[in-house]
This record gives structure tokens, sequence and C-alpha cells, in this order.
């Protein structure tokens, strides 16, 4: 439309003025071209601050840039997600982001870590406190020692099974915060970016967060669903390896071979 607006304006001049020289110029975005430099300053100033001295609007009208709409629908969104967050989840298991921005550290681990630590942050994780919450698991006592209760703040700090990596761990967030391990409370050290680091470190170092101990077999629960889901996914990564080399994938036998016991009763 501007195209066929800017002949129509072209030849009325050629028609006016047959002498006429007219010349169509391309301007480079608004890169070192001053008129539209300030054309530019004038829209950015209106869209942002249209209530500005010297900016006049016809009645009714307001116009805004779209980086600006799309900025007050994002920030509409984020207040209504923090709204229907905050009426579930508790303050004392989960503090809510104070931005907008996701946390780059943990945004750029692997995927399986990254897992591993939003469901810690958020308390929904593989503890012994929340599958005994769940039902679960019959008890909420720590699988890798005889503590009665297995919690965050327990793996963090407490269970002997990974004392050297909660060393290193508390090590690295003194280093970043000046605050040792009895300052945190594991939803605090979630939420502060500037311990995501060593979280990740600790958790790529350690099975927390990713191994259960076996359920009995006929308890079907979120444990087995989760374990399962790992056995398949840890399958696909097998195989795509071994096609990746040119090696033959061994299929799994389709039945187990009979037991001593069983073959000698047989025989009999």
């Amino acid at each position: 439309m501007v195209a066929l607006e800017a002949r129509k304006h072209i030849a009325a001049l050629r028609r006016a003025e047959p002498d006429i020289t007219i010349e169509i110029r391309w301007c480079p975005a608004h890169e070192g071209v001053e008129g539209n430099e300030q054309a530019d300053r004038w829209a950015k100033l209106a869209a942002d601050e249209p209530d500005t001295p010297g900016v006049e609007w016809p009645e009714g009208v307001r116009p805004r840039s779209l980086a600006n709409i799309r900025r007050e629908i994002s920030e509409k969104k984020w207040a209504e997600a923090r709204q229907w967050a905050g009426g579930r989840t508790s303050k004392k298991k989960y503090r809510m982001p104070t931005s907008q921005r996701p946390d780059g550290t943990v945004a750029g681990s692997a995927k399986r870590l990254a897992e591993r630590f939003y469901q810690l942050k958020t308390g929904h994780c593989r503890t012994g406190e929340y599958l005994h919450w769940t039902k679960s698991r019959p008890t909420a006592q720590c699988w890798w020692c005889p503590h009665p209760k297995q919690t965050r703040e327990h793996l963090l700090k407490g269970c002997p099974r990974w004392r050297k990596e909660q060393r290193t761990l508390w090590k690295e967030v003194w280093k970043e915060t000046g605050k040792g391990r009895w300052w945190w409370k594991a939803h605090e050290l979630f939420a502060d970016q500037r311990c995501s680091r060593a979280v990740l470190d600790f958790l790529a170092s350690t099975e927390v967060g990713k191994t259960v101990p076996a359920v009995e077999e006929d308890t079907r629960s979120e444990v087995s669903e989760w374990e399962l889901q790992e056995r398949a996914e840890q399958e696909e990564e097998r195989r795509a390896e071994a096609e990746a080399l040119g090696m033959e994938v061994e299929e799994p036998p389709l039945f187990l071979p009979t037991p001593t016991f069983m073959a000698s009763a047989e025989a009999e």
C-alpha cells in the first residue's frame, strides 16, 4: 500500500513539473541517518511517555509500541502466575523468585540435572519425607542412614552418606555468600542464584533426588513410575551410543534362563 501511494505521488509530481528530478534512496534501518534517528526517538517517547509536554494526540488515541504491549502482557502473566503459585506453596518450603528471568546457571545445565534441582527446590522430589507424604513409602526414614526423617535439610547437611560432597557444597556457598551451612534453610539455598552452581555440582556428584530403593512388586507408586522412566531413558541413551559407534544393539532376552533347581525337577 505504501509503495502504491508513493508511485501515485511521483506520477502527480511529474505531471505538474515534467522537468523535476526524483530520487528514491534506501536508508539502512535507523543507524547513521540523523532524520531517522530523530524520528525513532520521537516514536519511542510517544509510546513510552505519551503525556510528555509537546506530544499531542487526537482525542481518544494513545499509540503504543509493540514492545510496550508485550511487556505489559508479560508482567500481567507473571503477576497472575505468582498469585496462583503463592496460594499453593508453603513459604517455609519454597521461596518465590523475585525476578521474571530464569536462573541462567540452572537453565544451562543438563536436562536431568535441572529437573532434580527444580524438584528439590519446590519440595516435590525423591526424598523420604515427600514420598511418605504421598503414601509412596511406608515411612519417611532416610534410606542411606538411620535418620528417621529424610528431608532436604538432612540430605544437604547431615546425611553421613554424602559427608564429603556436603563439605564441598558448603565451602563453595561460603565463598559466594560469606554464610555458613547452619545459616541456610533449604528453600533459601535453592532460591539464591549465587548458590546455584554449588548446588548443581553437589547433585551431579551424589544420588540425592535421583536414586530411590526398590519397592515391593505389588505396590504401584510414584517411585516405581520414576524408576521405570529412568531405566527407559538410560536404555534409549545406550542404544543411541551403540548406533553412533556402529555397534550391534543386544536385545534383552524375552525369557530368563530356567533356574537349576527347576531344570533338575523337570528332568526327573
